[in-house]
């Protein structure tokens, strides 16, 4: 075999934490107790990408349809090529698998991001749920109660990376109401089970007109409970639309189009009153179709700027 096409394989296993891909796959073999595969797999790097898939491929096919380890390995395999369509198909067969694997929840949060990518955002939303809750029905907070059988999937941590793209999916649907209630959802959870490491910390939202009015309803009840709800939403979303923007903007509002709301998550009550009060509409119609609102701290009130675009 050509050196090119060793330097090739090489140079297309690594994954984005550097970790050779054939590498990882052997551990999880040898973790199932499949040592003999996981030797094979270790020396596919010796061949070549065709060869590998063959493998890859002879696997997935002999794998009793309730496992999912090797379907999700070979979609992986196909999806580090690009070739995004065939392992659309292998991630779905994976994610569809009964043996409550450690597999699956991963294999149905790529489907969710594949799906995503081109739009699908309803069938994404369902499998990016699956991925969060796994076997749970959703909202669950159910465990199985120590002595019964012990599967991964049950007692794998929900991702708050997960929710984001869950919650990113629902907005591009429209579905802010049932959006929000999910990230408070997501973040109560990870209250209770926070994860090791440093959390990443999001003070600053931008916001856009399917979000803006969301917010002034929940403002427009001026009380100290409803400012404190709105300061927890927009700590939510600055969070989730860090990490998981939606690849096109969600649908907004009529009347709502082309504004950009600046807003800290410790905005002040002036601030959130004032919000309310703001008619976007005669807004747009004086100083045009878009614009970007910011709070000024100086002047105490909403600066207005337009955009041009």
């Amino acid at each position: 075999m050509e050196q090119q096409e060793v330097d090739q394989f090489a140079s297309w296993e690594r994954d984005r934490y550097g970790v050779p891909f054939l590498t990882k796959c052997a551990a999880r073999l040898r973790a199932l107790g499949r040592d003999a595969d996981a030797e094979a797999v270790k020396l596919l790097s010796q061949g070549s990408l065709t060869e590998a898939e063959t493998w890859f491929r002879a696997a997935a096919a002999k794998e009793p349809e309730i496992e999912s380890p090797s379907k999700f390995m070979l979609a992986e395999f196909l999806a580090r090529q690009g070739r995004d369509g065939e392992a659309e198909g292998w991630y779905r067969r994976a994610a569809l698998a009964t043996d409550g694997s450690y597999d699956v929840r991963p294999a149905a949060e790529h489907l969710g991001d594949l799906l995503s990518a081109r739009r699908a955002y309803e069938e994404a939303e369902t499998w990016y749920c699956r991925a969060y809750y796994g076997d749970d029905p959703p909202g669950s907070t159910w465990k199985p109660p120590l002595g019964e059988r012990i599967r991964p999937i049950d007692f794998a941590s929900r991702q708050p990376g997960v929710a984001h793209k869950r919650a990113a999916a629902l907005l591009a649907m429209g579905k802010v109401a049932e959006a929000d209630a999910f990230l408070a959802e997501a973040e109560e959870d990870q209250r209770r089970n926070p994860p090791a490491g440093l959390a990443e910390v999001v003070t600053t939202a931008v916001l856009t007109g399917a979000l803006v009015p969301f917010l002034q309803t929940m403002v427009s009840k001026a009380g100290e409970d409803s400012y404190q709800a709105a300061r927890a939403m927009i700590h939510r979303w600055a969070t989730t639309l860090r990490r998981s923007p939606t690849p096109e903007s969600p649908p907004e509002q009529a009347g709502m189009e082309g504004v950009v709301l600046r807003i800290s998550a410790h905005v002040s009550n002036e601030a959130l009153r004032q919000l309310a009060d703001l008619d976007f509409a005669v807004i747009r119609q004086t100083m045009g179709s878009a614009v970007e609102v910011s709070w000024d701290e100086s002047s105490h009130e909403w600066k207005i700027t337009p955009v041009h675009r």
